[in-house]
């Protein structure tokens, strides 16, 4: 069975279930603030489905899927290369590294740094989140090891990657850093704290699905089609 990607359609589809999670999230908020949500068994229930703060729910689900398959075709372009006899070992790294993200998104790799990186720096203010520290180390490096080979993509997709990275950057660190100062000085139970990272998800999922749709226009541009054929062994 052989089918083709499209990649309009593959954007618009996972921007409306954005739109749909977004919406399931506000809703989550307004229970949560409004109406005691915690403590009422169906609010609550709602709330630990739809809050995209909390582990082990539907946003949750959708984001780690999207960054899998990102590390999926991030791989399947890789192995394309290598069977050209092509340089191909940055597409594996980036593979590797967007199925540690959504590991990371699904079990929270991140929040285990929290307190260790807060003991050891005795941080506070946009450093109050102080996880993302040797995040953006990792980052730092990643950008100098892989600078070479982003000014060798085709410029429409070089365009396309910053704008997906700028995106996700965008929402995992800045916004990070930016609610991290409020909740240091009102706490992380408050309207504001939930706009807040509201929109740091979306930033993130947004650049996750930019970047599926950048990872798709390189196949079409340097492999000329979208196929994914499934075989059944006899």
């Amino acid at each position: 069975m052989k089918f083709r990607l499209n990649k309009s359609k593959v954007l618009r589809n996972l921007l409306i279930v954005v739109g749909l999670l977004l919406i399931g999230n506000l809703l989550a908020v307004y229970l949560r603030f409004n109406t005691g949500g915690m403590d009422n068994k169906v609010p609550r229930l709602l709330i630990k489905l739809l809050d995209f703060n909390l582990e082990a729910n539907l946003p949750t689900y959708f984001s780690s899927l999207v960054l899998l398959f990102n590390g999926f075709i991030l791989a399947l372009i890789g192995k394309s290369h290598k069977t050209l006899g092509e340089k191909f070992w940055h597409w594996f790294g980036l593979a590797f590294i967007f199925v540690f993200l959504a590991l990371d998104e699904m079990i929270q790799i991140h929040e285990q740094l929290r307190a260790p990186m807060e003991a050891l720096f005795n941080t506070s203010g946009i450093l109050y989140f102080a996880w993302f520290i040797p995040y953006i180390a990792i980052m730092l490096i990643i950008v100098i090891a892989y600078f070479k080979f982003m000014m060798r993509l085709p410029k429409s997709i070089l365009k396309l990657f910053i704008l997906a990275g700028v995106l996700f950057v965008s929402g995992a660190v800045v916004m990070e850093a930016i609610s991290g100062m409020h909740a240091e000085k009102h706490g992380e139970e408050t309207m504001t704290y939930a706009m807040m990272y509201s929109f740091e998800e979306l930033l993130e999922m947004s650049g996750a699905i930019i970047f599926m749709y950048a990872l798709i226009s390189y196949i079409e541009l340097k492999f000329k089609k979208v196929n994914i054929l499934l075989e059944a062994k006899e």
